[in-house]
């Protein structure tokens, strides 16, 4: 038996933004890693001024909704998870960041997570998009995104 990818994962986009001087996070916010095993945050760069460096990829976990306690889950420095020392800084370039939900500050209440980017600069145009999967949900069930809707919420799948 196989599962579609949409009964065990769950996509949180973040728009397109100029983020020249200041940052960007997933549209969904803090989002609950209940139940999940894994994180995915991919962040693309698009019209990128040839001067500035995405500076700031990272994940961060917090223990509610609203952030709270929000800290790094993976890191973003010289020698990080995400190095400093070799940015991405054209257009195309990308970073996959990936997580396991064991990696989570479990014992101190975290259980929510978001991707974040910043570029500390700002010479021009710093365009970037990027998305949030958790994925390997525990109790797979159909429509996991959300509840389908004509017109608004579709799920296609050419095996049924």
């Amino acid at each position: 038996m196989s599962q579609r990818l949409s009964e065990h994962a769950s996509i949180d986009l973040m728009d397109l933004a100029d983020i020249g001087g200041t940052n960007a996070q997933n549209n969904g916010g803090w989002l609950s890693m209940k139940n999940y095993s894994r994180v995915l945050f991919y962040v693309e760069i698009g019209t990128w001024d040839s001067s500035d460096d995405l500076d700031e990829c990272r994940i961060q976990q917090a223990s509610d909704s609203s952030g709270t306690g929000a800290k790094d889950l993976t890191s973003d420095a010289s020698g990080g998870n995400y190095d400093t020392d070799n940015p991405v800084d054209a257009d195309g370039n990308f970073v996959i960041i990936e997580a396991r939900g064991e990696d989570l500050d479990a014992d101190g209440g975290f259980d929510y997570v978001r991707g974040y980017v910043a570029e500390g600069g700002n010479t021009g145009v710093d365009n970037v998009a990027g998305v949030l999967i958790r994925y390997g949900y525990a109790y797979p069930k159909k429509e996991l995104q959300g509840a389908a809707s004509t017109g608004a919420q579709v799920y296609v799948d050419t095996g049924t």
